[in-house]
C-alpha cells in the first residue's frame, strides 16, 4: 500500500516537474520566435491595446487629404481655396515671429511675404518669402522658417549705411558696396559721409578707406567728388579743395600732409591745392586774398603782370 501511494506521489511529482519544465520551454520558444520577427509584428500587438479603434483610418485619411491639398498647391491651384480648407487642420498662420529689422517696418515684412490673416502655413513657400526678403534693399540675408503647426519665423540681417551718394538733384543712402538703400534721407542719416558723382558710389568704399590712413585728412574732410569717372576731388570743412590725380592717390596724400604741417588747410586764404601734377603742386588763393597780396606786392615795388592783375 505504501509502496503505491510513493509511486503515486512520485509520478504526481515527476508530472508537475515535466509540466513546468514544458511551460519554461516553451516560454523560451515563444521569446526566440518573437525576437525573429521584424520590428513592426512585434510592436502591433502592445500597439493594439492602447491605441482606440479607428486611430489608423483618422491618420490614413488625415495625410491622404493633407497630401491632396499640397498636391493641389503645386498644381496651381486656387490658392485661397487652399488656404481655408487647409486651416480645418490647424494649419492656418496665427503668428509670425520677425527679428533682425530696424530700417525695414514688420508691415513691409508681412507685405513682402504676401502673409494675411487667411494665410496657410502648409501652403506658404519659406524658399519663396526668403528670396523674396533678399531682394528688398535693405535686407542683406534672410531666414524663413515654418514652426509647425501654426507659427512662421522670420529673420533678417540689413545693409548697414555706409554713406550720402549725390547725383544733380537726387540723393541718397547707400551701403559699403554701393547699392542704394533708399532716397528718403532719415535725420539720422546726415552726419554720413557725402559722396558725390556718377559712378562715385562703386568706389566710394576703396577711396574712404584709402583717407582713412590719414585721419588727420578724414577728419577734416567733408566730401568727395568722383570727376568724370577718374579720378578724386577732397572737398574739406573749410572749403578747401584738394585734386588728386588719377594715378598715384596715395603719394598726393602724403604730400597733402606735407603741405598741412602748418595748417595750410585751415586757412582762410586757399581755396584750391591743385597736386594732379606729379611733381609740382598748384595752391589758389582767395579773392580776398589775392587782392591783399597783390596789394603787399606793390607795396614793396614789385611790378605785378596784367593778367595777374585781373
Amino acid at each position: 500500500m505504501r509502496s503505491l501511494i510513493g509511486k503515486k506521489i512520485k509520478g504526481e511529482r515527476k508530472g508537475k516537474g515535466s509540466a513546468q519544465q514544458k511551460s519554461v520551454l516553451d516560454s523560451r520558444a515563444y521569446a526566440y520566435e518573437q525576437r525573429r520577427l521584424p520590428f513592426y509584428r512585434r510592436i502591433i500587438p502592445i500597439a493594439e491595446e492602447w491605441i482606440p479603434n479607428g486611430f489608423g483610418w483618422g491618420l490614413t485619411l488625415g495625410l491622404f487629404g493633407i497630401t491632396i491639398l499640397y498636391g493641389a498647391s503645386i498644381g496651381g491651384e486656387n490658392q485661397t481655396t487652399l488656404e481655408k480648407v487647409s486651416s480645418v487642420f490647424g494649419l492656418k498662420i496665427e503668428a509670425v515671429l520677425i527679428s533682425g529689422q530696424k530700417e525695414v517696418t514688420e508691415a513691409e515684412i508681412l507685405r513682402v511675404l504676401g502673409i494675411n490673416e487667411d494665410s496657410s502655413l502648409l501652403t506658404f513657400d519659406a524658399y519663396d518669402g526668403r528670396k523674396k526678403l533678399e531682394n528688398m534693399s535693405w535686407i542683406a540675408e534672410a531666414s524663413v522658417q515654418k514652426l509647425y503647426p501654426n507659427k512662421l519665423q522670420v529673420m533678417v540681417r540689413e545693409q548697414k549705411p555706409f554713406a550720402l551718394w549725390q547725383r544733380g538733384e537726387f540723393l541718397s543712402v547707400i551701403s559699403y558696396d554701393g547699392s542704394v538703400l533708399s532716397d528718403h534721407i532719415d535725420p539720422e542719416f546726415a552726419n554720413l559721409p557725402l559722396v558725390v558723382g556718377h559712378g562715385a558710389q562703386r568706389q566710394a568704399a576703396s577711396m574712404f578707406e584709402l583717407l582713412a590712413q590719414y585721419p588727420s585728412l578724414a577728419r577734416k574732410s567733408r566730401a568727395i567728388v568722383y570727376v568724370s569717372e577718374r579720378r578724386w576731388d577732397i572737398y574739406f570743412k573749410n572749403g578747401v579743395q584738394a585734386k588728386l590725380p588719377e594715378i598715384g592717390v596715395a603719394d598726393a596724400l602724403e604730400k597733402l600732409i606735407a603741405f598741412d604741417e602748418d595748417g595750410s588747410l585751415s586757412r582762410k586764404d586757399i581755396t584750391v591745392v591743385d597736386m594732379r601734377l606729379e611733381d609740382r603742386t598748384f595752391v589758389r588763393m582767395s579773392k580776398d586774398a589775392a587782392a591783399k597780396r597783390r596789394a603787399a606786392l606793390r607795396t614793396l615795388g614789385a611790378k605785378i603782370p596784367q593778367e595777374v592783375q585781373t
